[in-house]
């Protein structure tokens, strides 16, 4: 009997089950953050300055002008202050751009009790601004403006409204409003134009993001930053610093938001309640002090105003966590934000499930180990038939290595007399594949469920573990994640090559280096994952072995 090209895989597949199921999981995590990188990638404009505006009668350029963008470069001493219960922004007086922000909820670091998360920032080189301006075909926006106080706080109040007034050329009056409420990171922003010539004027609003490229993070994680954009007809799309840096990009859009994203935070530009529904979309590469700055902005459509007209345009900016729970009823699609990438389908009702359990136990650490164990439940019996067939193979393994002994060298004998067996014991060596292969899309979008939500940063276990995004700080879990690696091997068939059973022997130890950089909520959940996997196994082992 000649050995087919099908039987020689089904050999080697045989021979390296345990590699599979153990590195796999890296493998397409891997694969899958490549993907994350390409997805939702929106379509470049191939004349990006010039489009066309649906309610003006002339042509004009979409971006507004680049003195107005030099505009938000100012000193502190222009700033005024804003405190709330969960802000606290800086907003420059040459352009009422907010050039500063402090999460007051949120600690940079696990343990500081002064130092909380800045997103927006104005540190030369690494500036990060959200502005909303006006900008005329004929006038220049304000670049002065003044305040009633260089500082307000929200104090006991629930909502706090500060404003600037600023004039254009002497012909135009603009007042910025800032509304902050309470508990919340939503600003909602106003901007009443009024024209105060003796001619019409037409004005439009544009909101933009710009920030530098520094970023801080996990290396052994990929967490995406960037830029992004959502509307109604190609929902949600990332737009990579190296795709602005390509090519500069705009997009008309209906119901459209833009962002900068990051891991855990993010800043956003919402639609209005009563603003208009259709924007144009644009990015550009920006420089400043020698260094790239990326920009995402969207301009409105222009609005004719008449002498002593007003008219007021409406934005909204969110500075703040990726909490669901907040971000979700803000603007359609905001979750998104919550980086699952293509799992997103599977991830999000993963997240749904965890959230639903910490509200009973009211710890994220034993919502996950309660998670893990309701995703087993119902792989049970896919896992029942990979480690039945996994339990056939061990009980066969003497044989094998009697037939290797035997036959030595000669593969085309040993491999004849193994499909004999194979055919004899009715195993399939490929049996124990396959239910492994479905479950692992369920494991990788629970992987990004615990690495994306921000609820579990600086959220305590148990004992040390008193951060689950933080790593193990005593490698407990690790080592744990390690032992249970090994024991899962010794239930499991080995394989007959020598070199190959040695380089399984050397995995634990590579894992357990690996995971000690990981999140402890992450190995917490696979140490889970590994101790249920070999109770199961065990039985079924002890059934058919013994």
């Amino acid at each position: 009997m000649v050995m087919t090209p099908f039987q020689n895989l089904v050999q080697k597949r045989m021979n390296n089950r345990i590699f599979l199921y153990s590195s796999l999981f890296l493998v397409l995590i891997l694969l899958f953050d490549a993907s994350n990188n390409n997805v939702g990638q929106p379509t470049v404009s191939s004349q990006p300055s010039i489009p066309e505006t649906s309610s003006a009668s002339d042509r004009a350029n979409v971006e507004p002008k680049q003195d107005i963008i030099k505009s938000s470069r100012v000193s502190s001493n222009k700033n005024i202050e804003v405190i709330t219960d969960t802000l606290k922004v800086n907003i420059s007086l040459d352009d009422g751009a907010i050039v500063s922000s402090e999460l007051l909820k949120y600690l940079k670091n696990f343990g500081s009790s002064n130092e909380k998360v800045k997103l927006l920032n104005n540190t030369k080189g690494s500036r990060y601004t959200a502005l909303a301006n006006v900008q005329s075909q004929e006038l220049d926006a304000p670049t002065k403006y003044t305040s009633v106080k260089a500082k307000y706080s929200l104090g006991g109040n629930n909502k706090l409204t500060v404003s600037i007034q600023g004039t254009a050329s002497g012909l135009t009056e603009v007042i910025k409003s800032y509304t902050f409420t309470r508990n919340s990171h939503l600003i909602e922003v106003q901007q009443l134009v009024k024209n105060t010539s003796n001619k019409k004027i037409e004005w439009r609003q544009y909101n933009t993001l710009s920030r530098g490229e520094e970023t801080e993070g996990n290396v052994m994680l990929y967490t995406y930053t960037g830029a992004a954009y959502f509307d109604s007809e190609d929902k949600f799309n990332k737009i990579d610093f190296s795709d602005i840096e390509d090519e500069s990009f705009q997009k008309e859009a209906k119901t459209s938001w833009i962002s900068m994203i990051q891991h855990y935070f993010f800043t956003a530009w919402l639609p209005s309640d009563k603003g208009s529904d259709k924007k144009t979309i644009y990015t550009r590469l920006l420089s400043e002090d020698n260094k790239n700055s990326y920009q995402i902005g969207s301009v409105d459509n222009y609005i004719a105003l008449s002498p002593g007209e007003s008219y007021v345009f409406d934005s909204k900016l969110y500075i703040g966590p990726k909490v669901q729970a907040e971000i979700t009823d803000l603007a359609p699609g905001l979750a998104l934000t919550v980086d699952y990438g293509v799992l997103t389908f599977l991830a999000a009702p993963l997240f749904w499930v965890l959230e639903k359990i910490h509200l009973i136990f009211g710890n994220w650490g034993w919502s996950i180990i309660m998670l893990t164990i309701l995703i087993k439940i119902v792989f049970f019996k896919l896992s029942e038939a990979s480690y039945k067939s996994m339990a056939k193979m061990k009980k066969l393994t003497p044989r094998m290595t009697a037939l290797k002994e035997r036959y030595g060298d000669d593969k085309k004998q040993f491999s004849e007399a193994l499909m004999k067996i194979y055919k004899e014991e009715k195993v399939n060596p490929l049996g124990g594949c396959l239910p492994i292969l479905i479950q692992i899309p369920v494991f990788i979008a629970l992987y990004w469920v615990i690495i994306e939500s921000v609820e579990m940063r600086h959220a305590p276990f148990i004992g040390w573990i008193e951060d689950l995004s933080s790593a193990d700080p005593l490698y407990i879990l690790p080592v744990l994640m390690g032992i249970s690696m090994y024991a899962q091997q010794k239930l499991n068939p080995a394989p007959t090559d020598p070199m190959q059973a040695k380089i399984f022997l050397t995995l634990p130890f590579v894992f357990t280096f690996l995971f000690a950089t990981f999140p402890s909520g992450l190995v917490l959940y696979w140490v889970t994952n590994n101790i249920l996997s070999i109770a199961q196994q065990y039985v079924i082992n002890k059934r058919i072995i013994t």
